[in-house]
């Protein structure tokens, strides 16, 4: 599976202990089985809304990745894509009940992320926890526990991906941890790396020169 989108939520969970399974013939289906063989104890309930540190005490899941990057998750998206949340209908469980060997299992859909306003970011959630979905993660909030627990003085020579991360975590290209990347149009952006290429001597202006 060489999409990236896949590569970064297989990453996510390699580097949280779980060992996984690609179905490589998920076609509609989810994409990947994940287990862990070590579970923490759960203290609360897990919410519908799922967080990366609710992630350890999940013992076993289903996980089918819907991240469309370019919008956010509008009910009118949910509604015009019947098959968003189709990956968990019984017949596409198959591979998964057979992995799992009829032990249970939380389905767990990835998407982009919800809108911002509350009643629409109500209304997604509302029409998710009406499909058979368990639980559903916004992808920025993977990513950025992905990119946290990066560290910028290992070498993963393993995963190009990893090591991509790396570089730029190195090298400050996440404002704050952010995900923020310094556009030119962002005025509080950090400043990008600047090359000088006037020639020695040549249109160096005057210290005391006055500015436009």
């Amino acid at each position: 599976m060489s999409d990236v989108t896949h590569q970064i939520v297989r990453c996510f969970f390699e580097l949280r202990g779980f060992r996984i399974w690609t179905n490589w013939r998920s076609g509609d289906g989810p994409q990947f089985c994940v287990d862990n063989p070590n579970p923490a104890p759960s203290t609360v309930d897990k919410g519908f809304l799922f967080y990366p540190l609710d992630m350890p005490s999940v013992e076993r899941a289903a996980v089918a990745v819907r991240a469309w990057h370019g919008e956010r998750l509008y009910p009118s998206v949910i509604e015009a894509n019947p098959g968003l949340t189709a990956a968990f209908n019984d017949e596409m469980l198959h591979p998964a009940d057979e992995y799992f060997q009829g032990q249970p299992y939380l389905k767990l859909l990835i998407v982009s992320e919800f809108p911002v306003s509350q009643q629409p970011r109500a209304r997604v959630i509302e029409l998710l926890r009406d499909s058979p979905v368990d639980h559903v993660m916004e992808y920025p909030a993977l990513l950025q526990d992905l990119l946290n627990r990066v560290d910028v003085n290992s070498t993963y020579t393993g995963s190009p991906l990893l090591q991509t991360l790396r570089i730029l975590k190195r090298y400050h290209f996440f404002r704050n941890q952010q995900l923020e990347f310094a556009f030119p149009h962002d005025p509080d952006a950090m400043p990008l790396p600047h090359l000088d290429t006037t020639p020695t001597g040549e249109g160096v202006p005057d210290d005391n020169e006055d500015e436009a």
